[in-house]
């Protein structure tokens, strides 16, 4: 359970966090692949550690010591626990960028002795290194202080967060990959899907996911204040050529991609061109905060690609994720029931889905794509909401057939800071064949050991329930082979659904609950509550330290 409780955050700077290493191995192909900038200390003296050889049989280190630059001098001032802050620019008034002002692909040893040879050579056991220290970024630190910025917080303004991550956001059962020696976080499973009538499938890419010793291995969890049922927990593994990529739809279609199409010009309605903020997977984004001119509750961004001609089939293909702001507001939504929350969730399950989708629908919360023909813009589908805490890579094929022209522009809609996007592309080629295979899980043990794979097999009236906080099922499955030199990429194809666990003890707010069965008044509420919150006059007045619990 990882609970981000305080924070201060400068704007304008970065975070990173200690993390200790069991081994030397942790770092062995860091050191291999020389990708990480290695500081090694002996008492009160440190040095850059160049040109490092690890001989595993002798179970020594050997390479040259050099005088270690002032902009490697973070480890006098960091804080083993917690967020650490950086600045990315030299504090030399110039302005300038540094070189490696960076402390997060640092590696740092400690040793208790080391030898030196005549040509300057020096070699460490690894039985004498005592400590080994990775920087890495902090996510959670980094991520809050971009919500802030986007927020419109001016540069230099200390704030006071107080974003707790786990325990009280509302989100969906987390996974993670068995990848080397550790588990990875992939993402949420079947998102806004919080009432039984809601179940449905979710197919989740799981890039970069390769079986070990013959089997994959991932873990579902519950690390949030919910119950958490999972009727079907399968991978599939789809073999392609190498010059293609695959990626699964919303309904588990498979697209497949040859020739993905960067947009010409990605515009708001505030006549911004997005395109370099979207042209690739990195850190920038559009966080969908440019207001509409009509309607100031909602946002969106028109891509416009060209057209190779002749094609009457085009794929969108977007990475992309929830933001935390959603989430936040979401929550103030359900606070309203107050003690009637609880009886209007379990009315909700008798609820038919469709009714409730289409409310989700109406309040702007999904992503909407639109396509523009000779009459105008045509609605093609959305895209189911997915979480806070991990991008994801979707897909949409788009009926060209009322397009005229060499150019297609398609529109992304939904609330005033509803969704964060971080990629998107269009792909015009015809599908080509693949092979999928569904893997069906050889076994699924829960935290207490107990076998539980019968209850993840197929889609019926069997489910894993998780009704707790620290709830999780490690679940191993079957490789499978591949023919020639084609490439695997894999899914998890879940299905299940979610219940929040709340305990409201305020009055409900009937009158204002009763707003919500309008068009837009979710969206609407967000944008209230957005403006209170920024022009709140005391949110920027004093900081405090952060605290990690873990």
């Amino acid at each position: 359970m990882l609970m981000l409780t305080y924070m201060y955050f400068v704007i304008g700077c970065s975070y990173y966090k200690v993390t200790n290493a069991e081994s030397i191995s942790t770092v062995s192909q860091n050191i291999k692949d020389n990708t990480r900038f290695f500081i090694v200390h002996q008492g009160p003296n440190a040095w850059h550690f160049t040109n490092i050889k690890m001989d595993s049989n002798k179970e020594e280190l050997t390479g040259k010591l050099e005088d270690l630059s002032e902009y490697h001098m973070y480890y006098k001032t960091t804080k083993p626990v917690g967020p650490n802050r950086y600045k990315t620019e030299a504090d030399n008034g110039t302005n300038l960028k540094a070189p490696n002002l960076n402390p997060t692909y640092e590696v740092h040893f400690y040793i208790s002795e080391y030898m030196e040879d005549q040509n300057a050579q020096i070699t460490i056991p690894i039985t004498s290194i005592t400590k080994i220290e990775i920087y890495d970024k902090d996510v959670s630190a980094n991520t809050a202080s971009s919500i802030f910025t986007s927020l419109g917080i001016v540069a230099g303004i200390v704030v006071i967060v107080g974003v707790i991550v786990a325990l009280t956001k509302s989100s969906c059962p987390f996974v993670y990959t068995h990848e080397g020696d550790s588990y990875r976080f992939a993402g949420e499973m079947y998102g806004g899907a919080i009432y039984s009538s809601l179940e449905r499938n979710d197919y989740m890419p799981l890039p970069g996911f390769k079986p070990s010793e013959g089997k994959y291995q991932l873990k579902i969890s519950n690390k949030l204040l919910e119950r958490q049922y999972t009727n079907l927990a399968e991978l599939i593994v789809v073999e392609h050529p190498l010059e293609s990529k695959i990626i699964l739809d919303k309904n588990g279609r498979i697209q497949t991609l040859l020739n993905p199409e960067a947009p010409v010009i990605a515009i708001s309605e505030k006549n911004i061109d997005y395109s370099k903020s979207i042209e690739s997977m990195d850190s920038s984004a559009y966080l969908f905060n440019d207001e509409n001119t009509a309607d100031k509750e909602l946002s969106n961004l028109t891509l416009t690609f060209n057209r190779p001609a002749n094609s009457k089939n085009g794929k969108v293909v977007l990475n992309l994720k929830n933001s935390y702001w959603l989430d936040y507001v979401y929550g103030k939504f359900n606070e309203q029931f107050g003690t009637y929350f609880n009886k209007f969730s379990e009315a909700q399950k008798k609820v038919p889905a469709q009714r409730i989708n289409q409310w989700a629908l109406d309040q702007n919360i999904p992503l909407s794509v639109y396509v523009e023909t000779d009459e105008g813009w045509k609605f093609v589908d959305y895209f189911h909401v997915i979480g806070p805490l991990a991008s994801r890579e979707v897909v949409m094929a788009v009926d060209l057939s009322e397009v005229n022209g060499q150019q297609v522009k398609i529109k992304l809609e939904s609330g005033f800071m509803f969704w964060e996007l971080d990629y998107a592309t269009m792909d015009f080629s015809e599908d080509i064949p693949v092979i999928a295979s569904n893997l069906a899980a050889i076994s699924a043990k829960d935290e207490t050991g107990t076998e539980v794979s019968s209850l993840l097999a197929k889609t019926d009236d069997k489910y894993l329930v998780q009704p707790e906080v620290g709830n999780e099922v490690t679940i191993t499955y079957p490789s499978c082979e591949t023919e020639n030199e084609n490439l695997q990429t894999v899914f998890l194809h879940s299905r299940g659904y979610y219940e929040y666990i709340r305990d409201y003890k305020n009055a409900p707010d009937f009158m204002g609950l009763s707003s919500f069965k309008k068009k837009g008044s979710f969206a609407m509420f967000s944008k209230k509550k957005y403006n209170e919150f920024v022009s709140e006059p005391y949110l920027f007045d004093e900081t405090i330290t952060a605290n990690y619990e873990n």
